[in-house]
Formats: C-alpha cells, sequence, structure tokens
C-alpha cells in the first residue's frame, strides 16, 4: 500500500482554474425625433411697381439676392427665409413644400400677391442631396445633429398693385430617416 500511495503523491494535481475579465463600454441614444423651428422670415424689400407686371426671384441662402425681371423698383433687405433644428448625425430630412407651391401674400383692401415656386439651400454642415425636386432633402452632417436650411421663391407683382404692406405664412414639413 505505500507504494501505491507514493504514486498519487507523485502524480501532478490539476491546475487551478484561470479566469481573465474585460468590460465593453455600451451606448445608445434614444431620440423623440426631430425638430424645427423658424430661424428667419423671407423679406423681399420695398417695391415700387412702374406699370407692367414683374417677378422677383430670390435666391434661397443666408446671403439671397432677389433677380428682378420686368421694370420695377426694390430697395431694402432682400432674406429668404431660415429654418433650424436638431437632428441626428447623418439623417436625412425631407422637406415637403408648401400645397400647390404657392401662397398668396395679403395686403391693403384684401389685394393678393402670390409667392411661388419655392427653392432650397442649404450651407456648412447641411448638404442638400439631389437639387430642388418636389420635395429636396438634406443630410445633416453636424456632429451635433444641428441643421440649416433656407427657403426663397418667386413674387409675381402686378404692374396696378395696391400701395401697402403684404403678409403671408407658409407651412414647412419635415421628414427624417
Amino acid at each position: 500500500m505505500a507504494c501505491v500511495a507514493l504514486a498519487a503523491a507523485l502524480a501532478p494535481l490539476p491546475a487551478a482554474a484561470q479566469q481573465s475579465q474585460s468590460y465593453a463600454l455600451t451606448t445608445a441614444e434614444i431620440t423623440d425625433g426631430i425638430t424645427m423651428g423658424n430661424a428667419g422670415d423671407m423679406d423681399f424689400g420695398r417695391i415700387l411697381p412702374t406699370g407692367t407686371n414683374v417677378t422677383i426671384v430670390m435666391t434661397p441662402s443666408a446671403a439671397a439676392t432677389c433677380a428682378i425681371t420686368g421694370g420695377l423698383i426694390r430697395t431694402g433687405p432682400c432674406k429668404a427665409a431660415a429654418f433650424v433644428g436638431a437632428a441626428f448625425t447623418g439623417a436625412d430630412v425631407r422637406v415637403h413644400r408648401p400645397t400647390g407651391d404657392r401662397i398668396d401674400l395679403t395686403g391693403p383692401g384684401a389685394a393678393t400677391i402670390r409667392l411661388q415656386d419655392f427653392t432650397f439651400g442649404s450651407t456648412g454642415t447641411t448638404v442638400m442631396q439631389g437639387g430642388n425636386g418636389p420635395n429636396p432633402k438634406f443630410r445633416v452632417d453636424a456632429l451635433d445633429g444641428v441643421y440649416l436650411f433656407f427657403v426663397g421663391g418667386t413674387l409675381n407683382v402686378a404692374g396696378n398693385q395696391a400701395v401697402g404692406f403684404y403678409n403671408g405664412t407658409f407651412d414647412i414639413r419635415i421628414n427624417f430617416n
């Protein structure tokens, strides 16, 4: 029996189990969607009709221009409407034009001026994709998800347009991926 005990004592013992542990950081972002607000109203400035029908075409940018076709005098600001919001980096934002792509501004005595053919533009980290089609699309490249886009359009002024202030509103709807 002494031999047996000696053999058992010389047999290697099983190695103790070794263990290693590491950690990974897990993150998630839950958003309630995209936000948008008006960052600036559209302004065609002061217009003096000269007896013929004319159009004023405003570009959609931070430094908008107003091109005049026909004979009228226009002074003062030329400002495209601006919309700002928050999404997430890489979001595609699709803009829906006002119904019919036009609105009527109302002035004195119920006189109206038509604003139509809305156009859209962007700068910086809001990148326009695919041009000014029926529902233009922008990609948000800003790391903080902030985007900014501009709206221009064509104002049709009659040669005998009533003198006074003209106002109107238009709705812009957006969808995103």
